[in-house]
C-alpha cells in the first residue's frame, strides 16, 4: 500500500469514527437543519468534484461525511410529522449509498460513479424542489413556508 493511500485509508478511518459520534445526534431545530444540511452540502459537492476528477479515494471520504450527516436530518422531519420528507431523507441516503457502492468497485468504472452522482443529486434536487427554498446570493437553503408548524425551529423537546 501507497504512502498516499495509506494517508487516505487514515482519514476515512477518523472521519467514519468522527461521524458515526456526529451520526448518533439528532436534528431538532430548523436552525440545526441548516448547520447540517450546509455540511451535506460542502461535503457532496466535493465529491461530486473529485469523482469527475477521478479522485475516488477522497471522494469517497468526503461522501461518507455527507451521507452521515444527511440521515441525521430524517429526525428532525419525523418530529415533524413529515414522514413525506423523510422518506426522500431515506431515498437520498439509499442514492448516496448507490454511489458509494461504485466507488468501492475493483476496478473503479467511471461512467458508472457519474451515474450514480448524476442519481444522487437528483435525489437532493426532488427532496429541495418539494421542502426546501434558496436563496441564491447566500447559497443558503431554508424551509419552505407552511412545510413545518413550529417558528425557525428554536424549540426543542
Amino acid at each position: 500500500m501507497t504512502g498516499a493511500r495509506r494517508r487516505v485509508l487514515l482519514a476515512a478511518v477518523l472521519v467514519a469514527g468522527a461521524s458515526a459520534t456526529v451520526a448518533a445526534q439528532k436534528v431538532f431545530t430548523a436552525d440545526e437543519l441548516r448547520v447540517v444540511e450546509r455540511i451535506v452540502g460542502t461535503y457532496f459537492e466535493s465529491a461530486k468534484s473529485l469523482s469527475a476528477a477521478q479522485d475516488y479515494e477522497t471522494a469517497k471520504v468526503r461522501l461518507i461525511v455527507a451521507r452521515e450527516y444527511l440521515a441525521r436530518s430524517w429526525t428532525f422531519w419525523t418530529r415533524h410529522e413529515r414522514g413525506d420528507a423523510a422518506k426522500m431523507v431515506t431515498a437520498t441516503t439509499a442514492a448516496l449509498d448507490a454511489l458509494d457502492d461504485r466507488l468501492s468497485e475493483v476496478p473503479i468504472d467511471p461512467a458508472r460513479v457519474q451515474e450514480a452522482v448524476q442519481e444522487a443529486s437528483a435525489a437532493c434536487e426532488t427532496c429541495h424542489a418539494a421542502f426546501r427554498v434558496e436563496h441564491p446570493a447566500a447559497g443558503t437553503y431554508d424551509i419552505k413556508p407552511g412545510i413545518i408548524s413550529e417558528p425557525a425551529g428554536r424549540e426543542r423537546p
